[in-house]
């Protein structure tokens, strides 16, 4: 599968990932009720901002305090991949007391049973001591199709792009990330402007119609 990863310098020159929105998410409005920025555990399953998926966590440490989650955290997002040119906030998960989020997962999930051409991108860094193992992974349903990278550490912001077509006509379609390899409890990863993107399959009616269309202009150019 294709991938790209761009350092922020050549964004301009990238542009967005083709096709329309699936599902798109900014993480820019992650203002805690206390002050602060973060996630409540309320928030989840996370809706995308803009078109239709739902980003929920997995084997991760879910302790919290006054309701917020202690290690998944919002911190300065970027305007790399924005869909509006926003820096606002980003999703991150800590590495937690212990280390206990090793093998933490972030899933994206989305039905993908009209899309074809499916594109994947989002904005991605880390620090030294934060997850340096992070494997991104297909899923139809409960059936893996393949992981199609896996990252370091990161330093500053990338944009990372892929190919998913894998996921092409798929109605419970998943992109789950797994974070491993932190080797203290304040290291991390973010994520930021989560964007899924693809072309609508043209209806069986639609594609009979532009047969039909094509047999015609044939004709009136004989």
């Amino acid at each position: 599968m294709k991938n790209y990863v761009m350092a922020g310098a050549l964004v301009a020159l990238s542009g967005l990932a083709q096709g329309d929105t699936v599902a798109y998410w900014g993480f820019n409005d992650q203002g805690l009720p206390g002050g602060g920025f973060g996630f409540e555990v309320s928030d989840f399953p996370f809706n995308a901002d803009l078109g239709s998926g739902v980003f929920t966590l997995e084997n991760f440490n879910d302790s919290s305090t006054d309701g917020v989650f202690d290690f998944v955290q919002s911190f300065a997002g970027t305007d790399l991949g924005s869909l509006d040119g926003v820096s606002g906030g980003s999703f991150a998960f800590q590495g937690a007391t212990d280390q206990t989020n090793n093998g933490a997962q972030a899933v994206f999930s989305f039905d993908g049973a009209l899309w074809m051409d499916l594109d994947f991108q989002f904005a991605r860094r880390g620090t030294s001591t934060g997850f340096n193992d992070v494997s991104i992974e297909l899923f139809d349903g409960v059936d893996s199709l393949g992981v199609v990278d896996t990252l370091g550490a990161g330093g500053s912001w990338n944009l990372n792009m892929y190919d998913i077509s894998a996921l092409d006509g798929v109605a419970d379609a998943s992109i789950v990330f797994t974070f491993d390899g932190a080797t203290s409890s304040n290291g991390n990863n973010r994520l930021d402007n989560v964007l899924i993107s693809g072309t609508v399959i043209p209806a069986p009616g639609s594609m009979a119609l532009l047969a039909i269309g094509g047999l015609v202009g044939v004709r009136r150019r004989r």
